[in-house]
């Protein structure tokens, strides 16, 4: 059984990618699977994750294979037709 008073509504949502200022369109990382050390995160297309890579088969030779880890940045906007379509998020 449900709580008493809890009441369910259904408002329409709509998830987007995240093209605001000052958010990156992604994060990578490298993380290799031999000893599982991993890059830090960058936004160059992930080009400081390669060299990253590059030198650390550099260094260690036997450690040749490796994750590319990619975040990507999403938000969730109220439609016109929802309650909450005039308050502002908090991010």
């Amino acid at each position: 059984m449900g709580s008493p008073g809890l009441r369910l509504a259904v408002a329409d949502w709509a998830l987007s990618f995240d093209d605001r200022e000052n958010v990156p369109e992604a994060v990578f990382e490298m993380e290799c699977l031999i000893c599982h050390a991993v890059s830090g995160p960058g936004d160059t297309g992930g080009e400081s994750s390669q060299v990253w890579a590059l030198k650390h088969t550099g260094r260690h030779p036997s450690h040749r294979v490796f994750k590319l880890i990619t975040a990507t940045f999403w938000r969730v906007d109220p439609m016109p037709s929802n309650p909450y379509a005039d308050v502002t998020s908090t991010l």
